[in-house]
């Protein structure tokens, strides 16, 4: 009996354990993302087991998964989800991040569709890695080039962290090291 209650003891705590926040730049979801778009909720379909959304894409901005105008179904998670159901309303235009598994679309991050968010991701560098170094997350021993990486520690990880963004500085004979960019913004209580 006490094997039994120990069990279900790690297996509830490893269904909460899945959910918790990992902190992890929207950079790299947006380069993990096979597809990303803006689209407008034309129909969806809420279960328990997963939601579908039909959308009618408005602009592909990272690789084409339908031409502008189109509609294309994709899927997200359902209300019996350990971390919540994707809830989309019908008539709104969002930014989707979708990535395909089983060949069905599946919808990894989404957000308004808004100038700003847009207009934010036009400047990732998906040739860069940014890596989270934080005391309750260390980054492990670490395999990338350090010309191909930003780490982020708790310097950087302050009120510009969500505007800021990895990339390479170019110049005319070198491609450059990734680096971290950030506005110039003094953020409230920083320390300097």
């Amino acid at each position: 009996m006490l094997q039994i209650s120990a069990l279900v003891i790690i297996g509830g705590l490893a269904v909460v354990y899945g959910c918790t926040p990992f902190t992890e730049h929207d950079q790299t979801k947006y380069c993990r993302a096979q597809y990303v778009f803006t689209g407008m909720v034309r129909n969806f379909k809420e279960d328990r087991i997963e939601n579908t959304f039909t959308i009618q894409v408005t602009s592909n901005i990272k690789g084409r998964i339908s031409y502008s105008g189109r509609y294309v179904t994709v899927y997200g998670r359902g209300s019996l989800n350990s971390c919540g159901p994707t809830r989309l309303q019908r008539n709104k235009e969002y930014l989707l991040y979708v990535s395909v598994y089983d060949r069905k679309p599946e919808i990894n991050e989404y957000r308004d569709a808004t100038f700003t968010n847009v207009n934010r991701i036009n400047n990732y560098d998906c040739s860069c890695q940014v890596e989270m170094n934080l005391p309750w997350q260390p980054v492990p021993e670490s395999t990338t080039n350090p010309r191909d990486n930003c780490v982020v520690t708790q310097k950087e990880f302050d009120c510009t962290f969500q505007r800021a963004y990895c990339a390479r500085r170019h110049s005319l004979y070198n491609p450059g090291s990734c680096q971290w960019i950030a506005p110039k913004t003094v953020c409230p209580n920083s320390r300097t």
